[in-house]
């Protein structure tokens, strides 16, 4: 039986919500301006049926590339963490192991370390022929059929939830998944940048096509969009080492007749999903000079690295680090440098120290034996 959302369980979502979103200024305007009055109205209108979504604020990115971001105001941030708390289990139940993006216990460096598996099995230590199937589609996000999103989720829910806000759940779909929020945004920067965004990469606010790429849900969404697709690719098509990450695929065989003979079967199924791929990026290769993905190159015999414009970007970023407090300074550093712990880039490391600036330097210190950055004595 349907039951009415509780303060409590609507104050659990604002508080995971919160951990992350802390220093943005929606944050503080919500939480200070009067915390527990803004959070009963979100919860009347939850439980009136009378919630709508609040215009989001839009940004353009330049790295890696120049694209919209749009972002939820914090009041939709809690109902979209609400939303993904009830749905998570039986939305993880649709996905394949090798889909990576945006879940629990999985991440970049989980699917770099399954390439590696990958490779090093079908190869034998790079004793044998193995080769790889790299996919790149364009501009994902931007083709996602919202109503179709939408349908999915919908079913999802009417067949598989089994907690007590079904009817709340299956309200808020629609108003999550065809929301636009290219309608009525706040654009915040340079409209002159803006207008340098490829059409592929920003959305049409004509258009029932493309999901905010800065939205919990969309993430979610991404992923149960083309989960019927990863399993007709392990299943159907006999290639069980699958590995997606959002847009990226990789597939890894001991055959390239059989990549080769696959291709354009995928790029069909693909179809039914409005998504098409990028023929520039995508490609049927030996896996013996390297397979390039996630900003890493990993190879046959277990060896991995960084690529050359990872590291680029890697040392740009530690000439931009200026002197703040302490805590932000080990933040920013030893969040820049993570991803390249575990991928054999030690020299990256020592040369990233030396390219800080000369007070952060004063500040901070490499601890080599802990392998992250620490406050100097």
């Amino acid at each position: 039986m349907e039951q009415k959302l509780t303060f409590n369980e609507l104050y659990e979502a604002y508080q995971v919500c919160f951990k992350t979103k802390k220093k943005k200024v929606g944050t503080y305007t919500f939480v200070n301006d009067t915390l527990c009055q803004n959070l009963m109205q979100l919860l009347e209108e939850l439980n009136n049926r009378t919630y709508y979504t609040k215009p989001s604020n839009c940004y353009v990115i330049t790295e890696p590339a120049l694209r919209e971001i749009y972002a939820a105001q914090f009041s939709d941030r809690i109902v979209q963490h609400l939303y993904m708390k009830e749905i998570e289990d039986i939305l993880e139940s649709k996905l394949v192991d090798g889909c990576c993006s945006c879940r629990k216990n999985r991440g970049c460096d989980y699917a770099l370390r399954l390439l590696r598996q990958y490779l090093v099995k079908t190869s034998e230590k790079g004793t044998k022929d193995c080769f790889f199937l790299k996919i790149d589609l364009s501009g994902y996000f931007m083709s996602i059929d919202r109503q179709q999103i939408c349908n999915k989720f919908s079913t999802l829910i009417q067949e598989e939830y089994t907690g007590k806000h079904k009817e709340l759940l299956l309200y808020l779909t629609p108003i999550i998944f065809k929301n636009n929020p290219s309608l009525h945004c706040i654009y915040k920067g340079s409209e002159g940048v803006r207008k340098m965004v490829p059409n592929r990469r920003k959305m049409n606010p004509e258009s029932d096509y493309g999901m905010a790429i800065g939205n919990l849900t969309a993430q979610a969404g991404s992923n149960l969009n083309l989960s019927n697709f990863d399993t007709y690719v392990i299943k159907e098509l006999a290639l069980p080492n699958y590995i997606r990450y959002v847009d990226d695929i990789i597939i890894i065989s001991d055959s390239k007749q059989k990549l080769v003979t696959a291709l354009p079967k995928i790029i069909s199924k693909l179809q039914e999903t409005h998504q098409d791929i990028n023929n520039k990026k995508t490609k049927i290769d030996t896996a013996y000079h390297g397979v390039s993905f996630l900003g890493k190159v990993s190879y046959p015999y277990g060896y991995q690295r960084a690529k050359r414009e990872t590291i680029i970007r890697t040392y740009e970023r530690a000439r931009q680090i200026e002197y703040t407090d302490v805590n932000n300074l080990l933040a920013k550093a030893n969040s820049q440098i993570g991803t390249l712990k575990n991928f054999n880039c030690k020299k990256v490391i020592r040369n990233y120290v030396q390219i800080l600036q000369n007070k952060v330097q004063e500040t901070i210190y490499f601890d080599e034996n802990k392998w992250k950055f620490a406050k100097k004595k």
